[in-house]
């Protein structure tokens, strides 16, 4: 790392990386568009703490490994802030509330009758995730344009360039 890289993983805490990587698995209804979008949204334009370009090679290699590219990104995203540790923190706190809450949502389903009052949560849920899904994809798409130095779709004589 040189010493920029340096500055950054001294000036996030663990404390942070664990309370926000927490809060973007609890609040990142729409699965790994609205992840990766939260993430973005974080790391790079409201704190500032990885450049855009740096964030879009991390969705570049995540997206060629194997598995879940959202949690990857939240990983790997942790690690350039904290190194190891970071990337321990971030990995935990991105993964275990969702997994405490699928658990907790199985169990009451799986028990019997589940209460009225969840099974319409549970409705509203699968009907809203699909629209949160396309607009976290939305969102992602300027900056991938940006990067690849168009404005925008190819239209009818090539893409536009800026």
């Amino acid at each position: 790392m040189d010493g920029a890289d340096e500055a950054a993983v001294q000036r996030v805490g663990l404390g942070t990386i664990a309370r926000e990587w927490g809060r973007i698995d609890c609040v990142g209804f729409g699965g790994p568009p609205t992840h990766i979008a939260l993430l973005r949204k974080l790391c790079v334009e409201h704190r500032g703490w990885i450049s855009a370009a740096e964030f879009e090679d991390g969705i570049a290699a995540t997206n060629l490994l194997p598995g879940p590219a959202s949690t990857q990104l939240a990983i790997f995203t942790a690690w350039r802030l904290r190194g190891l540790a970071g990337a321990l923190i971030g990995g935990v706190s991105f993964i275990v509330p969702g997994l405490v809450l699928i658990l907790a949502l199985a169990a009451l389903f799986l028990a019997g009758d589940p209460p009225l009052w969840v099974r319409g949560a549970a409705a509203g849920a699968g009907a809203a995730v699909a629209a949160v899904a396309v607009q976290a994809a939305v969102a992602l798409v300027p900056a991938s344009w940006k990067r690849a130095g168009t404005s925008g779709p190819p239209g009818p004589a090539g893409p536009a360039t800026s």
